[in-house]
C-alpha cells in the first residue's frame, strides 16, 4: 500500500505487476495519472471507489482501466475481477453494467425519435439515401421521378435539421443501431 503516487511509481518501475488495485476515493485525477503512467505496460489497473459514479467509470474505461469495483466489494468479487483482468478481460460491478444497459436503451430510443418527424414515405427515401443510393436509383426503386425525390429529400433535410446527404445518411444509420 502506497500513500503517494511517487512511491507507487518507484515501486512500479522496479516490479511490473499484472494488476494494480487503486482506490481513487476523492481523487480521480490521481487514477487518471496512474493510467497514463501505465499505458504501454502489461500492468492492468483495477479502479475502486466507495461511491462509484457512472460517468467516472466511463471515463476510466476510456483511459484504460480494466476493472471497476466498489471499495466494499466482497473478496469473491475481487477475486473474480482479478481473474478476469489477468485473463485479458474487463470486469465491471453489476450496478455499472445495469446503468450501461439503461443508458444504451435511452440512447437507442433517442436515436429512433430523431426520425419521428418524417412521414413513412420520407423515412423510406431517407433509408435509401443511407444505403448509398443515388437520386436516380431511389426514383426507380420508389417508382417516382427524380424531381419528386429531390423535393422529398429537401423536406427531409428541413425536418431533421441536416444540410447534406452525408449528414442524413449518418443520422439514419445511427437511428438503426
Amino acid at each position: 500500500m502506497f500513500q503517494d503516487l511517487g512511491a507507487l511509481y518507484g515501486a512500479l518501475d522496479k516490479a511490473h505487476p499484472a494488476v494494480v488495485l487503486f482506490d481513487y476515493d476523492g481523487n480521480i485525477g490521481e487514477l487518471e495519472e496512474l493510467l497514463q503512467f501505465l499505458k504501454g505496460t502489461k500492468s492492468a489497473v483495477m479502479a475502486m471507489n466507495s461511491s462509484p459514479v457512472y460517468s467516472d467509470g466511463i471515463l476510466l474505461l476510456k483511459e484504460g482501466a480494466r476493472a471497476l469495483l466498489n471499495t466494499y466489494a466482497s473478496a469473491n468479487n475481487i477475486n473474480q475481477a482479478v481473474k478476469a483482468v489477468v485473463g485479458g478481460n474487463i470486469w465491471l460491478y453489476p450496478e455499472f453494467i445495469q446503468m450501461m444497459i439503461r443508458q444504451n436503451s435511452m440512447m437507442a430510443a433517442q436515436r429512433q425519435e430523431a426520425l419521428d418527424p418524417l412521414s413513412a414515405r420520407e423515412r423510406e427515401l431517407a433509408e435509401m439515401v443511407a444505403l448509398g443510393m443515388s437520386n436516380k436509383e431511389i426514383a426507380q426503386t420508389a417508382d417516382i421521378t427524380e424531381q419528386t425525390v429531390k423535393t422529398h429529400l429537401k423536406t427531409v433535410y428541413e425536418k431533421l435539421g441536416v444540410a447534406s446527404r452525408l449528414e442524413l445518411a449518418i443520422m439514419v444509420n445511427n437511428a438503426r443501431r
